[in-house]
């Protein structure tokens, strides 16, 4: 892992739901276990959909093979706050990486 520290310069929270015991109750929010993960995290346009709808979200890369529900970002996350708790859409793995897609919002192309 030499030199990756420079391509994962970044820390994440890797999120992992915790089993529920009262998933009706009032106020319920799901509850998670963490991990904090060097990563590479950019900001990028996707091409997310068949139709060719492009999208602006986060990619997360961290080395190694790992499983996640959802990540918080180091320096927002806060346990138990599910506010700053991001949704994973997507999950890809290559050779000795994992990446973990969050899709924000759809971009509106000009004169669409």
């Amino acid at each position: 892992m030499v030199g990756d520290n420079v391509r994962y310069s970044d820390k994440v929270y890797l999120l992992t739901k915790l089993l529920d015991e009262n998933p009706d109750g009032l106020n319920h929010q799901a509850s998670y276990q963490s991990q904090l993960v060097p990563a590479n995290v950019q900001q990028v346009n996707l091409t997310f959909a068949p139709n060719g709808t492009v999208y602006n979200a986060t990619v997360i890369r961290v080395y190694g093979r790992y499983h996640a529900d959802a990540i918080g970002f180091d320096g927002e996350y806060v346990e138990g706050d599910n506010d700053t708790v991001h949704e994973i859409q997507k999950v890809s793995q290559h050779d000795k990486q994992t990446a973990f897609y969050i899709i924000h919002n759809e971009v509106i192309l000009h004169g669409e």
